[in-house]
């Protein structure tokens, strides 16, 4: 080195690093020689906000990072970092005008596989019954009494004591046995003998009302009154 001089950066010079401004004036082996520009690649363009991208790049003179970068040395390093920082905050993130994910649920191969087994329908039941009959039914006869003649209200609140005692029975057992001993004495049905059996019967063999309060019964459940052309019944499941 030359004495009374400012002294060389030589390392600096031998690893290709700019040497700072103030320096490069005070060297007598003239200025340090520039670094070539280099273009950073462009970005696509819905990663950049509309405005902000185009004035980014005329201020630094070739496309702008969005991202900030340090001072550069050469004309166009002043304003690349500050207005590539601009535009990626005015074009809403690096994922701006992404569509979003989707998000779809299948269900599992197993499930798909098992149906729901449709419940079979009721094509029989097996029942008791225990028939009032009155004046105006259709046959106001029966095997206790030759000419019925009591009326309807008659009828039916005879009907009603009869299945409030019933009702009374917690035990399904006992209140069969019990049925079937009040069908034997008070039923005006032929079916009395056999305690108000019907046995199993199908759809479209009974009257309509009876049939649909019969298959409407759950297995061992008392209907309430149930009123077709023979007169007013009750009706105990069994099947």
């Amino acid at each position: 080195s030359r004495s009374g001089g400012p002294r060389e950066e030589g390392p600096l010079r031998g690893r290709g690093m700019a040497v700072p401004m103030e320096r490069q004036e005070l060297k007598e082996d003239g200025p340090a020689p520039k670094r070539p520009r280099t273009r950073a690649p462009a970005l696509a363009p819905h990663l950049l906000g509309g405005g902000g991208a185009a004035s980014a790049g005329k201020a630094g003179g070739s496309a702008a990072l969005p991202i900030r970068t340090g001072g550069g040395s050469g004309g166009g390093g002043g304003g690349g970092g500050s207005l590539g920082t601009s535009a990626f905050e005015a074009g809403g993130g690096l994922f701006a005008g992404l569509p979003e994910a989707a998000s779809t649920t299948c269900a599992p191969k197993d499930a798909q596989k098992i149906a729901e087994t449709p419940a079979k329908p009721l094509t029989h039941v097996r029942a008791l019954h225990l028939l009032k009959k009155h004046s105006k039914s259709r046959r106001p006869s029966s095997w206790r009494e030759k000419v019925i003649t009591r009326s309807l209200e008659e009828a039916t609140h005879s009907l009603k004591e009869l299945r409030k005692r019933l009702a009374a029975i917690e035990s399904k057992d006992k209140m069969r046995a019990e049925f079937e001993r009040l069908a034997r004495k008070e039923s005006d049905c032929s079916s009395a003998k056999d305690g108000g059996s019907l046995g199993k019967f199908g759809r479209g063999q009974m009257q309509p009302a009876f049939e649909s309060a019969a298959f409407g019964l759950r297995i061992h459940e008392l209907s309430g009154i149930v009123t077709t052309d023979s007169g007013v019944h009750l009706i105990l499941r069994l099947e």
